[in-house]
């Protein structure tokens, strides 16, 4: 129970940083990008309709520009013939049946009586109170009226009349009728997806080609020059459909990345849980092997040194050769277990003594001759880099001394048929840093990520403290040890110190 207890609490954790982390912003940068996509696409769908109402505009100037032409076209052939009224009935018949558009053509007098029509009147039709008709007749030019019910068919038509003038003076007026209902067809038919509203001068809607809808948000409205109506083209932009989809789209996207840095972030803070775990293990286990060989180092150097006064002894009494060099053999193995409980003991409690102020580059001064007589035996080059001025470190003398040495032993042994060795002190900002190089075996990654373990060796005869130890005192001086190495390349360790204050 505690244990699903504790899985549900890791998961409701994780479940709350994923939502803080992706869920959300994802959800808020899809809602912004969709709501900058909607208002993009409202530009677009704006510039939209104003084309289509500028296109129909169009249209219909040019449809009535061409009929007012084709009135006065006829009106100068009327003027040509008008005593023959049969002939003049005759081109008006003609030209009728040849556009459904046109209502009707006829011819009044200047009183407004209607003489000849194309639709048969059978009884008198008197237009003269028509606005159109009278403004016809006293302007001497073309007039268009407002859409109005004719007297003759009764269909909602508009008006277009032309006066016959003779020698500046006007004999009659031609008139030509538009059907509405045609002129609505002829836009519907070119329409592409958009809504038409067609107001007169007053507001009142005279065509409109479907229904409009509040999906109809953008729109446009252009005046039309010959006639006074307005043109307002209508486009529905589907908002909802381009927010949504831009909204789908972006979350899909940014869920996408902001998961996988999600998981990337779970993957780095895992890995960092893991180092440190290991790290405090690594620490736990020293620790553990610290007090034990504390422990046990004085109980083995106490008998240890008795065995050896009395191996001494019996070497003096006994002079035989034979046994002289199983007495050798013996001193030999006593000298390295003293060594390794010598190590075991500064393993176990590094931080026991009392640490003094020293100048790093006599440090190594003192034990250079003892490395360059090894050097020698080993036939490898060794120089010394000193730095200028003085590098004071808070350490133990002899122990910083021990760490150089195992270090520079290290790189002699790992080169066995000679090489170059270099050892460097030089000041970064507030530390002391030296390095010991070497262009021996080298070491792989695997060896150098295991090389401060304890009783990791790769020596015959190691005993595997030597760089837990170095360790070991590099971190109790606050200080840090790095390994770089390239297999058959060389090896550069690298002490870094904390410069102490002389003040």
């Amino acid at each position: 129970m505690v244990l699903i207890r504790l899985l549900k609490a890791v998961l409701h954790k994780k479940l709350i940083i994923y939502l803080l982390i992706a869920l959300i912003p994802s959800v808020a940068v899809s809602m912004t990008r969709a709501h900058h996509k909607v208002r993009v696409v409202d530009s677009e769908y704006q510039l939209k309709a104003q084309k289509y109402a500028n296109f129909h505009a169009i249209n219909i100037e040019k449809f009535v520009g061409e009929t007012v032409g084709r009135l006065e076209m006829l009106s100068t052939s009327i003027n040509v013939q008008h005593n023959n009224l049969n002939d003049i009935g005759k081109i008006l018949r003609e030209t009728r049946g040849k556009d459904p558009r046109f209502s009707g053509f006829y011819w009044a007098t200047t009183k407004g009586d209607i003489v000849i029509d194309t639709n048969q009147i059978t009884s008198p039709v008197n237009v003269s109170d028509r606005p159109y008709f009278q403004q016809a007749l006293h302007t001497g030019q073309t007039s268009i009226s407002e859409a109005h019910y004719g007297r003759v068919t009764g269909r909602y038509i508009i008006s277009i009349a032309t006066p016959i003038v003779e020698n500046s003076k006007v004999k009659g007026v031609f008139v030509a009728s538009l059907r509405m209902d045609e002129i609505k067809k002829e836009i519907t038919r070119v329409v592409n997806g958009e809504r038409i509203l067609i107001k007169d001068e007053t507001g009142k809607p005279l065509i409109q080609t479907g229904p409009i809808t509040k999906n109809y948000d953008v729109k446009s409205v252009i005046n039309v020059s010959r006639v006074p109506w307005s043109i307002t083209a209508f486009v529905d932009p589907n908002t909802k459909k381009v927010f949504w989809n831009s909204f789908f789209t972006n979350l899909i996207i940014f869920l996408t990345i902001l998961s996988i840095l999600f998981l990337l972030l779970q993957y780095l803070i895992l890995k960092r849980k893991l180092q440190k775990e290991k790290e405090q293990t690594e620490r736990h286990k020293l620790e553990l092997i610290g007090n034990l060989a504390a422990s046990t180092a004085h109980e083995i150097r106490n008998p240890l040194t008795g065995i050896k006064g009395l191996v001494k002894l019996l070497s003096e009494e006994n002079k035989d050769e034979k046994a002289q060099t199983y007495f050798k053999v013996i001193q030999s193995e006593i000298d390295r277990i003293n060594s390794i409980v010598s190590e075991l003991l500064i393993l176990g409690k590094p931080t026991a003594n009392i640490f003094k102020i020293c100048d790093a580059n006599e440090i190594v001064s003192e034990i250079a001759p003892i490395i360059s007589s090894e050097a020698n035996y080993t036939d490898v080059d060794v120089s010394f880099n000193f730095h200028p001025e003085k590098l004071p470190v808070s350490c133990v003398k002899d122990q910083l001394k021990q760490v150089i040495l195992n270090l520079t032993k290290n790189a002699l042994q790992a080169m066995p048929y000679g090489g170059k060795l270099a050892v460097r002190l030089d000041k970064q900002s507030d530390s002391c840093r030296i390095t010991v190089t070497d262009n021996g075996i080298g070491m792989s990654k695997d060896q150098i990520s295991q090389a401060f373990n304890p009783f990791y060796t790769l020596k015959k005869d190691g005993s595997g403290l030597g760089l837990t130890v170095c360790k070991r005192i590099i971190d109790s001086y606050g200080g840090k040890i790095n390994i770089a190495s390239t297999p058959n390349q060389g090896t550069q360790v690298e002490i870094v110190l904390p410069l102490a204050s002389q003040s």
